[in-house]
């Protein structure tokens, strides 16, 4: 991964990737599709426009598939769409742990580009205090999901 965090012109196009066709999100009309046994949840900022819900689907402590809809900023969009891929297949202990581990580095603190792999794109959030809030909405609704 240190192939995006020394490279920032490739960290943006990654996320600009992931704003401009990201592989999670679903329509508003696509949500009934969705199978009953989801579940969700909506997390909007109050400073911004995004204004985010998760579509989770969990079997046995298992994040089976992970969904989004809604409207966001490039970075609430961008984030949302790489932890949903993340999380995919993942039991919740290691989510959870993966949560705080992108929580410390979005904040500024000590993290391991490893075990972020692609979240490390948002290393820089720290360096913008009004961008953090974009780039928890979608995760923060996640972490709500598995604790509820």
């Amino acid at each position: 991964m240190a192939y995006f965090s020394e490279d920032e012109s490739k960290s943006r196009q990654l996320i600009l990737d992931h704003y401009e066709i990201p592989d999670n999100k679903i329509r508003e009309d696509q949500v009934s599709k969705l199978v009953s046994n989801y579940q969700s949840f909506n997390n909007k900022s109050e400073s911004c426009i995004d204004n985010l819900t998760i579509y989770l689907l969990i079997e046995n402590e298992i994040v089976l598939d992970a969904k989004f809809s809604g409207i966001g900023c490039a970075i609430s969009t961008a984030s949302t769409d790489i932890f949903c891929s993340m999380i995919k297949n993942k039991n919740i202990k290691f989510i959870n742990e993966l949560i705080k581990k992108y929580f410390q580095m979005i904040e500024g603190n000590a993290f391991d580009e490893n075990e972020l792999q692609y979240l490390i794109v948002f290393k820089n959030i720290s360096k913008q205090l009004n961008r953090i809030k974009c780039a928890k909405v979608g995760v923060v609704a996640i972490e709500k999901l598995l604790t509820k």
